[in-house]
């Protein structure tokens, strides 16, 4: 089968925002060539096994590639779509979107093989992985594996804001912790909370393509005891609580979201804020403290920011 290929340049910042808005637009599968995760890596111990960086890459910038069946656009068409939704993106975020050079073309079955082979299993904490849904992986005893499917995907679990929420949830989180996990997209952090022991974990989101796929992910992990999908706008009209809950999303909404977590929190829960750019966290902060929030704390990763803090 023949596809179009979608390639884009842009930055590491924007590169998970470009990939959700293709996957939106239907494509089957999105994957990124990034530098700066070359640059995280590290030799084994015994000497330097890393190439090169200028032998790999000519530039600092991430191509995104992504694949849609040609009888969904005109190629024109597909074009003038994207540099629309682009162009909300620019006046929606703040971020750095680098050159966003665009080209579209036609590309055979190999080039939809080789996208599979950029999703390796992705170590969220020491007891838990995420893993494409067609990789053949076998967990230790004390590892908990999440299985996707990166190509219907609204984020597939390795961008910075998704590993800090889950990191910081899997420190509060016990047998006896009820989850509300807000602006669910794909699942990735309801399906977490399920895997690592929560009593019960309800995940909403507005966008009901993204519910249907997180409720889709549920299923495929056989979580569907554990972790409920429900599409509702954040947390209004929401009248049961958590102990936790967690929102991975932007600012300007996590501002919206504050006071309808701490009504919907139990008191001593937790609510983990990510999604948060460096910059922005000292607004979140004195927001939250002035929404009854106590013993705030941060954690970083890559210019982004987790906030935790208290009922």
């Amino acid at each position: 089968m023949a596809w179009l290929e979608i390639t884009l340049t842009t930055t590491h910042e924007a590169s998970e925002l470009i990939t959700d808005t293709l996957l939106a637009l239907g494509a089957e599968g999105v994957y990124t060539e990034d530098p700066y995760e070359f640059d995280q890596l590290t030799d084994d111990g015994f000497g330097i096994i890393k190439p090169d960086r200028e032998e790999l890459y000519d530039s600092s910038d991430v191509t995104v590639k992504a694949y849609i069946d040609p009888d969904l656009y005109a190629v024109d068409d597909l074009e003038a779509l994207i540099n629309s939704e682009i162009q909300q993106l620019q006046s929606t975020f703040t971020m750095d979107f680098g050159p966003l050079n665009l080209s579209i073309t036609m590309a055979d079955e190999s080039g939809w093989d080789d996208w599979k082979t950029q999703y390796p299993p992705i170590s969220m904490t020491e007891h838990l992985t995420i893993i494409p849904d067609w990789a053949e992986y076998s967990p230790r005893d004390d590892e908990r594996v999440i299985r996707i499917e990166p190509g219907i995907a609204f984020g597939t679990g390795d961008h910075p804001t998704t590993r800090l929420a889950i990191q910081a949830m899997s420190q509060h989180l016990t047998p006896k912790s009820t989850v509300f996990d807000v602006g669910t997209g794909s699942g990735i952090i309801a399906l977490s909370a399920g895997a690592l022991g929560a009593r019960f974990v309800t995940a909403f989101d507005l966008d009901e393509n993204a519910t249907a796929n997180a409720q889709h992910h549920v299923e495929l992990n056989q979580l569907a005891s554990v972790v409920q999908v429900q599409t509702n706008n954040l947390l209004e009209g929401i009248s049961t609580t958590a102990s936790i809950i967690v929102a991975n999303i932007i600012t300007p909404i996590l501002l919206r979201l504050l006071d309808d977590a701490y009504r919907c929190l139990e008191p001593k829960g937790v609510f983990i804020m990510s999604g948060i750019q460096e910059g922005e966290e000292q607004t979140l902060i004195d927001a939250a403290s002035a929404a009854g929030f106590i013993n705030l704390s941060t954690t970083t990763e890559n210019n982004w920011v987790c906030i935790t803090c208290h009922k």
